[in-house]
């Protein structure tokens, strides 16, 4: 019914009240029936408000839980790659950190580690689906407030407190050591990079190694987010459509 309809009604209540024609006990039958018809309709209105509501909320989670499962897919992938990296590149500074007469240092040996060492760890999480729902205030979409929760606690806590560790040590890597490299890097005859025993027994090079430890909070930072994601993918693969 509409808000004219409403209005109608509302009119003929004041109408009977007001009017001489009809009897009290008449106008009190009357006036009931007014009232009820007013109070059926605005009550069928906010069902059907409340019902279209609820069916636009359940497309808007269908739609961002389905493209989430893709972007933390994506995700997944490239935080393993991230994984992989900080651990060769830690256990490549472990190698040059060893004590010199342990250490193999054929060419072969010395470029099969050191190509590891000098890397950036990345990771660019695919947020945009979830910062868009949170702007137009609609997280509440999500039904499940476990997984809510979950997704909330991936994209506010873990994913920052990852990329604020993967900085710190991009920083390093492309202040200190990059600097370092620039003044002490050697060059053959082709200027191909020469890495030989000289460099890495150098006290310099060991205190610029000594820091990869640093790997150590990034790698913790990757497995709680992978793990998260983990949790968030199982409880998507259960999740009523």
């Amino acid at each position: 019914m509409s808000s004219l309809e409403v209005l109608k009604h509302a009119r003929n209540v004041f109408s009977i009240i007001k009017g001489k024609t009809l009897k009290s006990k008449h106008k009190i039958v009357e006036v009931f029936i007014e009232i009820a018809i007013i109070v059926f309709a605005i009550s069928l209105s906010l069902y059907l408000e409340r019902w279209r509501e609820e069916k636009d909320d359940h497309h808007i989670e269908t739609r961002f839980l389905e493209g989430l499962k893709s972007d933390l897919g994506t995700d997944l992938k490239e935080l393993r790659l991230s994984s992989a990296r900080c651990n060769s590149m830690k256990q490549a500074a472990g190698y040059f950190l060893k004590p010199a007469i342990k250490i193999n240092w054929s060419a072969d040996s010395i470029n099969h580690y050191a190509y590891q060492l000098f890397h950036n760890v990345y990771f660019f999480p695919n947020s945009n689906r979830y910062e868009s729902l949170k702007s137009t205030g609609k997280l509440s979409v999500i039904v499940d407030k476990g997984l809510q929760d979950d997704i909330i606690d991936l994209y506010q806590t873990k994913i920052p407190d990852l990329q604020e560790q993967i900085n710190f040590f991009n920083d390093f890597m492309n202040s200190s050591v990059k600097n370092y490299l620039i003044q002490n890097f050697k060059r053959d005859s082709d200027n191909n990079v020469l890495f030989d025993k000289s460099f890495f027994i150098s006290a310099q090079t060991k205190n610029i190694l000594s820091f990869y430890g640093d790997l150590d909070d990034v790698q913790k930072r990757i497995q709680a987010t992978i793990k998260t994601i983990e949790k968030i993918l199982v409880r998507l693969d259960k999740y009523p459509k």
